[in-house]
């Protein structure tokens, strides 16, 4: 299953009731597992699936988790069925998908990339500075890539320190910029 034959992707038009987990990168070895992207904070999160869903042009197919662990940053999954390389090479590009029923629920203060994709970004103020549009992942803090204002794209540390307020429900995001993120200029027109 070839990335351009998927179709669904996390970002642009994930299935209705999906979420998802992870990306299949590669093979690993010639017994079918797979080197997986993971798209959850934690390994410990694919210790506890026992099933993931993958689709393709026919629709959704379940695939059970026989074991998975962690590799180089990445984790090694190994799916009842899947026994052997050219088996575990259909799933490259494959994206992996978890009802948004079955997603544990986050502490206060912490949110799933779906639910801040697409949240309006303003000053503390209430100054638009655009939309999150995209979400990066360095390896220390996340960081959100914000287009569609003023000052047009421009990427926001993840932090608490500058993500202030988040209301969901409303769709929007209030942040205190950290000096010299925006020209100068802008930043003391905006005040």
């Amino acid at each position: 299953m070839n990335k351009k034959h998927s179709p669904h992707d996390p970002w642009r038009n994930p299935p209705p009731g999906m979420i998802a987990v992870g990306e299949v990168l590669t093979t690993q070895g010639n017994k079918g597992e797979v080197k997986v992207a993971s798209l959850t904070d934690t390994f410990e999160r694919w210790l506890e699936l026992e099933r993931v869903f993958v689709y393709t042009d026919r629709g959704p197919k379940a695939l059970f988790l026989e074991k998975a662990r962690a590799f180089k940053g990445f984790v090694v999954v190994k799916f009842r069925g899947i026994d052997d390389l050219s088996a575990g090479e259909a799933l490259r590009g494959a994206f992996l998908w978890l009802p948004e029923a079955e997603r544990p629920p986050l502490p206060p203060d912490r949110f799933y990339i779906d639910q801040v994709l697409g949240l309006k970004v303003e000053t503390l103020a209430g100054h638009p500075l655009g939309q999150v549009k995209e979400v990066l992942f360095t390896g220390g803090n996340d960081v959100y890539v914000i287009r569609g204002g003023e000052y047009g794209e421009f990427l926001l540390p993840a932090l608490k320190s500058v993500v202030r307020f988040v209301d969901l429900q409303a769709g929007i995001m209030r942040v205190e910029l950290p000096p010299g993120l925006l020209d100068e200029d802008e930043e003391e027109e905006r005040c």
